[in-house]
């Protein structure tokens, strides 16, 4: 007879094994315990800096000059060292002067004039660099500096007509719709260029003057004019590309109210025109041979195009009501406006630096734009757009 007794014990030692493996805690099996409920929700993973409270802000702060002096222009070549124009607000006389600061208008110097002085008024200024620049003054004359310090006469001038030098010796300026050249610095000029544009009205070809109204050099080689508007509705660009030697009618832009216009090209190809009448704004990427407009909301009036550097730029303007602040952070693609309420209207404006900006008006009114830490305060500061930092 067989016996069947080993193999049922075997059998029976090996079930209460696996009973008794079953029956020991997750963790001695290699397994991972379940979690148990806390009733509390996971915490959240916070990433360095993301969400924290802003450390810096952006702010107009008044820098004003002690006098009733109306401001009539304003060019800064650094951060803090600019210079400002204009003439008193009084019956003494016109007080024209020229004021200079390099502590970013924590202090002003007259370089000449005196608000209480006969002087003439200054107006429309323009610097080649931080010692080279020119102004013009009522009654026909034109000065300038060598140093940035002291000023001399040095020959008749149109004040009021636009004008830009490329060199220290060589400038233009706009008169109706000639261009006349100096070679020496101002002392004298003579006719140039005379715009005469091409058109074609109703099928029929004219040949037509066309009053300049502004010029820029984005470099001492290329130079760019635009016109008041034509009979066939646009305006001529007109465009030099070897310093002034030579100039042409290159392109026409499709808008007739460039009176009162202002041009401005950060580079050879990229530039914008703004003109006057229905506030409009163009904007150019290959050297002006085709425009289209920009959806902007612009000041009213004639308020220049600045640019700080190739991303950000200004266009700012306004009244005693209020002033209307355009700017672009995308180096002209997209504009944002702002209404910033100054004690009195905004006459003109520097932009040195993307991070540093002033503007002037009546009465004595500088305001200096800057950023600060959030925990800054001054007397009569005004909130203002921030202006991403440089890259």
């Amino acid at each position: 007879m067989k016996s069947y007794l080993v193999p049922v014990r075997l059998a029976t030692v090996g079930l209460l094994l696996l009973c008794g493996f079953l029956l020991l805690p997750p963790s001695l099996r290699g397994q991972q315990a379940p979690a148990k409920a806390s009733g509390r929700a996971p915490a959240k993973t916070v990433t360095p800096g993301k969400g924290a409270p802003p450390r810096f802000k952006a702010i107009f702060e008044p820098v004003n000059f002690p006098a009733d002096v109306e401001f009539t222009d304003v060019h800064f070549a650094s951060a803090d060292v600019g210079w400002a124009v204009g003439f008193a607000r009084s019956s003494a006389g016109e007080g024209g002067f020229i004021l200079h600061t390099t502590d970013g208008g924590q202090n002003w110097t007259v370089q000449l004039g005196d608000p209480q002085s006969d002087t003439s008024s200054f107006l429309n200024l323009f610097f080649l660099d931080a010692t080279h620049g020119w102004v013009g003054q009522w009654g026909g004359k034109l000065l300038r500096t060598r140093d940035g310090e002291s000023w001399e006469e040095v020959g008749p001038f149109s004040q009021t007509h636009p004008y830009a030098f490329v060199s220290e010796t060589t400038g233009y300026y706009i008169h109706t719709e000639r261009i006349l050249r100096t070679l020496d610095g101002g002392r004298s000029w003579k006719d140039h260029f005379r715009c005469v544009a091409r058109i074609e009205v109703e099928g029929l070809v004219r040949e037509e003057k066309c009053q300049l109204e502004a010029m820029h050099f984005p470099t001492p080689q290329v130079g760019y004019a635009v016109s008041r508007g034509l009979a066939n509705g646009s305006s001529a660009i007109i465009k030099t590309e070897d310093g002034g030697t030579t100039w042409r009618v290159f392109s026409f832009l499709p808008d007739a109210s460039g009176k009162e216009g202002s041009i401005l090209f950060l580079d050879e190809n990229n530039g914008f025109v703004r003109t006057k009448s229905g506030g409009k704004l163009f904007r150019t990427t290959d050297g002006g041979q085709t425009w289209t407009g920009v959806v902007a909301t612009l000041p009213g009036g004639a308020p220049a195009v600045k640019f700080a550097d190739s991303e950000v730029g200004w266009i700012c303007l306004g009244n005693e009501a209020h002033t209307t602040l355009t700017y672009t952070t995308d180096g002209g693609k997209r504009w944002t406006s702002r209404q910033i309420r100054f004690p009195t209207g905004v006459n003109a404006f520097s932009l040195p630096r993307r991070d540093r900006g002033y503007v002037v008006g009546s009465h004595g009114m500088v305001y200096r734009y800057r950023i600060v830490p959030v925990d800054y305060t001054a007397k009569g500061m005004i909130d203002a757009p921030m202006m991403p930092a440089a890259k």
